[in-house]
């Protein structure tokens, strides 16, 4: 993906996740962390997404390691199912039934 388009596409994969929900960060403790994006361009159609979960407060990275690597993970994971969704609008619909039945 260009990285002219990168920013839209974050912002599309995490709408409605708990990434973006206040009350999802707080019990998570993902108000300890500060989330930081890098984007940098690997050439004119790809761009790589760096995310870094840095700890707001001495120590939350050591003690909330584990719930650190979940957020990246959903974070990451959101970007697959938003290229997944993306991916299957631009598939021309399927003529015939979804399923063949033996008859």
């Amino acid at each position: 993906m260009p990285i002219a388009e990168v920013r839209e596409f974050v912002r599309d994969a995490v709408r409605g996740t708990s990434l973006t929900d206040p009350f999802a960060q707080l019990l998570g403790g993902y108000a300890l962390f500060e989330p930081r994006l890098r984007f940098v361009a690997v050439d004119d159609g790809h761009t790589r997404i760096e995310f870094d979960a840095a700890g707001r407060v001495a120590g939350a990275e050591t003690l909330l390691y584990t719930r650190r690597l979940g957020e990246i993970d959903r974070f990451f994971v959101a970007l697959r199912d938003e290229l997944d969704r993306r991916e299957s609008h631009r598939r021309p619909a399927a003529n015939g039934p979804a399923v063949e039945r033996g008859e």
